[in-house]
Protein backbone atom coordinates (compact mmCIF):
# COMPACT_ATOMS: atom_id res chain seq x y z
CA UNK A 1 0.00 0.00 0.00
CA UNK A 2 1.74 3.11 -0.88
CA UNK A 3 1.80 5.59 2.23
CA UNK A 4 2.19 9.55 1.99
CA UNK A 5 3.66 10.58 4.80
CA UNK A 6 5.68 14.05 4.66
CA UNK A 7 9.34 13.22 6.09
CA UNK A 8 11.08 16.19 8.37
CA UNK A 9 14.38 14.58 7.76
CA UNK A 10 14.83 16.03 5.25
CA UNK A 11 13.53 19.87 6.19
CA UNK A 12 16.25 21.66 3.70
CA UNK A 13 14.50 20.64 0.83
CA UNK A 14 11.17 20.54 2.35
CA UNK A 15 11.72 24.33 2.88
CA UNK A 16 13.01 24.54 -0.65
CA UNK A 17 10.23 23.01 -1.83
CA UNK A 18 7.83 25.31 0.22
CA UNK A 19 9.29 27.94 -1.80
CA UNK A 20 8.62 26.97 -5.27
CA UNK A 21 5.21 26.17 -4.35
CA UNK A 22 2.21 28.84 -3.89
CA UNK A 23 3.01 30.94 -0.85
CA UNK A 24 0.83 33.76 0.45
CA UNK A 25 1.90 36.67 1.99
CA UNK A 26 -0.12 37.35 5.01
CA UNK A 27 -0.95 40.87 6.34
CA UNK A 28 -1.50 42.73 9.63
CA UNK A 29 -5.66 42.24 10.38
CA UNK A 30 -7.73 45.18 9.21
CA UNK A 31 -10.87 46.89 10.44
CA UNK A 32 -12.73 43.92 10.36
CA UNK A 33 -11.02 40.40 11.12
CA UNK A 34 -13.21 38.16 10.32
CA UNK A 35 -13.68 39.74 6.80
CA UNK A 36 -9.55 40.11 6.24
CA UNK A 37 -9.56 36.11 7.19
CA UNK A 38 -11.92 35.03 5.06
CA UNK A 39 -9.49 37.19 2.59
CA UNK A 40 -6.81 35.43 3.28
CA UNK A 41 -8.17 31.83 2.90
CA UNK A 42 -10.02 32.61 -0.36
CA UNK A 43 -6.69 33.82 -2.13
CA UNK A 44 -5.23 30.10 -0.74
CA UNK A 45 -8.01 28.63 -2.30
CA UNK A 46 -7.92 30.72 -5.85
CA UNK A 47 -4.35 29.46 -6.16
CA UNK A 48 -5.23 25.52 -5.65
CA UNK A 49 -7.80 26.43 -8.39
CA UNK A 50 -11.51 25.26 -9.43
CA UNK A 51 -12.16 21.87 -8.12
CA UNK A 52 -10.22 21.34 -5.55
CA UNK A 53 -11.63 20.15 -2.49
CA UNK A 54 -11.06 22.87 -0.24
CA UNK A 55 -13.12 25.52 1.55
CA UNK A 56 -12.94 28.77 3.67
CA UNK A 57 -13.00 27.76 7.13
CA UNK A 58 -11.93 31.27 8.64
CA UNK A 59 -13.56 32.72 11.77
CA UNK A 60 -12.63 36.13 13.43
CA UNK A 61 -9.86 34.87 15.14
CA UNK A 62 -7.70 32.75 12.69
CA UNK A 63 -7.90 32.06 8.28
CA UNK A 64 -8.37 28.19 7.86
CA UNK A 65 -9.06 26.29 5.01
CA UNK A 66 -11.29 22.78 5.39
CA UNK A 67 -10.09 19.88 3.24
CA UNK A 68 -13.23 18.44 2.70
CA UNK A 69 -13.47 14.90 2.38
CA UNK A 70 -11.58 14.32 5.40
CA UNK A 71 -12.57 17.12 7.50
CA UNK A 72 -8.91 18.08 8.21
CA UNK A 73 -8.63 21.78 9.01
CA UNK A 74 -5.78 24.03 8.06
CA UNK A 75 -5.00 27.08 10.02
CA UNK A 76 -2.94 30.12 7.88
CA UNK A 77 0.06 31.28 9.71
CA UNK A 78 0.22 35.19 10.45
CA UNK A 79 3.79 35.34 8.81
CA UNK A 80 6.00 32.45 6.85
CA UNK A 81 4.82 30.67 4.02
CA UNK A 82 2.18 27.94 4.02
CA UNK A 83 1.59 25.50 1.30
CA UNK A 84 -1.54 23.29 0.64
CA UNK A 85 -2.52 20.62 -2.04
CA UNK A 86 -4.41 17.27 -2.40
CA UNK A 87 -3.14 14.53 -3.32
CA UNK A 88 -2.63 13.75 -7.39
CA UNK A 89 -5.75 11.43 -8.89
CA UNK A 90 -2.86 9.32 -9.32
CA UNK A 91 -2.17 8.73 -5.92
CA UNK A 92 -2.91 5.31 -4.08
CA UNK A 93 -5.08 7.31 -1.66
CA UNK A 94 -6.77 10.20 -1.55
CA UNK A 95 -5.95 12.85 0.71
CA UNK A 96 -4.05 16.04 1.58
CA UNK A 97 -1.39 18.34 2.84
CA UNK A 98 -0.80 21.94 4.26
CA UNK A 99 2.57 22.93 5.84
CA UNK A 100 4.07 26.28 7.44
CA UNK A 101 7.75 26.89 8.77
CA UNK A 102 7.66 29.87 10.99
CA UNK A 103 10.49 31.11 13.18
CA UNK A 104 12.68 27.57 12.64
CA UNK A 105 9.85 25.31 13.46
CA UNK A 106 8.71 23.01 10.31
CA UNK A 107 5.12 21.83 11.40
CA UNK A 108 2.97 19.65 8.29
CA UNK A 109 -0.44 18.20 8.58
CA UNK A 110 -1.32 15.29 6.34
CA UNK A 111 -5.37 13.54 6.14
CA UNK A 112 -4.81 10.17 4.26
CA UNK A 113 -7.27 7.67 3.49
CA UNK A 114 -6.46 4.06 3.95
CA UNK A 115 -8.60 1.37 3.94
CA UNK A 116 -6.81 -2.21 4.91
CA UNK A 117 -4.96 -0.78 7.59
CA UNK A 118 -5.48 0.27 11.54
CA UNK A 119 -4.05 3.32 13.61
CA UNK A 120 -1.21 1.59 15.31
CA UNK A 121 0.19 0.09 11.96
CA UNK A 122 -0.37 3.07 10.07
CA UNK A 123 1.20 5.12 13.41
CA UNK A 124 4.35 2.58 13.12
CA UNK A 125 4.82 3.13 9.08
CA UNK A 126 4.46 7.02 10.07
CA UNK A 127 7.26 6.62 12.34
CA UNK A 128 9.77 4.74 10.29
CA UNK A 129 9.22 6.99 7.43
CA UNK A 130 9.13 10.23 9.04
CA UNK A 131 12.18 9.44 11.87
CA UNK A 132 13.74 6.33 10.89
CA UNK A 133 16.63 8.23 8.80
CA UNK A 134 17.49 10.40 11.26
CA UNK A 135 19.22 8.53 14.09
CA UNK A 136 15.99 9.36 16.47
CA UNK A 137 16.54 9.27 20.28
CA UNK A 138 13.43 9.53 22.71
CA UNK A 139 12.99 13.36 23.77
CA UNK A 140 13.52 14.00 27.23
CA UNK A 141 10.92 17.27 27.47
CA UNK A 142 8.12 16.77 29.06
CA UNK A 143 4.76 16.50 27.04
CA UNK A 144 2.35 19.77 26.26
CA UNK A 145 0.17 20.38 28.83
CA UNK A 146 -2.64 20.34 26.38
CA UNK A 147 -1.41 16.38 25.58
CA UNK A 148 -1.52 15.44 29.30
CA UNK A 149 -5.49 16.74 29.27
CA UNK A 150 -8.23 14.12 28.79
CA UNK A 151 -11.09 15.85 26.67
CA UNK A 152 -13.67 13.92 25.96
CA UNK A 153 -15.00 13.61 22.40
CA UNK A 154 -12.15 13.38 20.55
CA UNK A 155 -10.99 10.23 18.65
CA UNK A 156 -8.09 8.11 19.60
CA UNK A 157 -4.70 9.10 18.87
CA UNK A 158 -0.35 8.33 19.15
CA UNK A 159 2.17 10.79 19.57
CA UNK A 160 5.96 10.22 19.79
CA UNK A 161 8.20 12.33 20.43
CA UNK A 162 11.94 12.29 19.31
CA UNK A 163 15.87 13.72 19.52
CA UNK A 164 17.03 13.51 15.85
CA UNK A 165 19.79 14.22 14.00
CA UNK A 166 17.99 16.74 11.20
CA UNK A 167 21.07 18.66 8.43
CA UNK A 168 23.87 17.47 10.86
CA UNK A 169 22.02 19.20 13.55
CA UNK A 170 19.70 18.06 17.04
CA UNK A 171 16.25 18.54 16.63
CA UNK A 172 12.82 18.13 18.11
CA UNK A 173 11.04 16.13 16.53
CA UNK A 174 7.23 15.26 17.33
CA UNK A 175 4.82 12.79 14.79
CA UNK A 176 1.30 12.59 15.67
CA UNK A 177 -2.07 10.47 14.24
CA UNK A 178 -5.35 9.90 15.02
CA UNK A 179 -8.39 8.13 12.99
CA UNK A 180 -12.05 8.28 12.33
CA UNK A 181 -14.47 7.43 9.14
CA UNK A 182 -11.28 5.69 7.59
CA UNK A 183 -9.21 9.27 7.53
CA UNK A 184 -5.64 9.20 8.94
CA UNK A 185 -4.88 12.80 10.46
CA UNK A 186 -1.36 13.15 11.04
CA UNK A 187 0.73 15.88 12.33
CA UNK A 188 4.82 16.03 11.90
CA UNK A 189 6.86 19.34 13.60
CA UNK A 190 10.40 19.27 13.53
CA UNK A 191 12.15 22.53 15.46
CA UNK A 192 16.28 22.96 16.51
CA UNK A 193 16.52 21.52 19.85
CA UNK A 194 16.83 23.92 22.05
CA UNK A 195 13.15 25.22 20.89
CA UNK A 196 11.37 22.44 21.32
CA UNK A 197 9.58 22.79 24.82
CA UNK A 198 8.25 25.57 22.93
CA UNK A 199 7.64 23.95 19.50
CA UNK A 200 6.16 20.89 21.68
CA UNK A 201 3.76 23.29 23.74
CA UNK A 202 2.51 25.32 20.49
CA UNK A 203 2.30 21.65 18.57
CA UNK A 204 0.42 20.18 21.35
CA UNK A 205 -2.30 23.24 21.78
CA UNK A 206 -2.86 23.22 17.32
CA UNK A 207 -3.16 19.12 17.94
CA UNK A 208 -6.26 19.31 19.97
CA UNK A 209 -7.89 21.78 18.19
CA UNK A 210 -6.70 19.75 14.89
CA UNK A 211 -8.87 16.46 16.54
CA UNK A 212 -11.57 18.59 17.64
CA UNK A 213 -12.69 19.91 14.12
CA UNK A 214 -11.51 16.58 12.12
CA UNK A 215 -13.85 15.11 14.93
CA UNK A 216 -16.76 17.15 14.92
CA UNK A 217 -17.15 18.26 11.14
CA UNK A 218 -18.87 15.51 8.93
CA UNK A 219 -16.85 15.41 6.18
CA UNK A 220 -18.18 16.05 2.43
CA UNK A 221 -19.70 13.03 0.51
CA UNK A 222 -17.39 11.62 -1.75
Amino acid sequence: MERHVLNPANVANWRRSLQLLAVVSLIGCGPDPAADNHAKAIAVLERAGEGAPFADASTAERAAIRHEPSGMVCVLPRDGPFDLAAFPATAANPGAYCSTVTGGVAAAVVAVRFVATNLDRAFAEALAESAGRASPQPWTGEPSDADKSSPEGLPHFRIARFEATIDGSPHYLRVAMSETRGWYLQQIVSAPLDRGEAAEAEAGTAWRGLLAEFAAQPPAAE
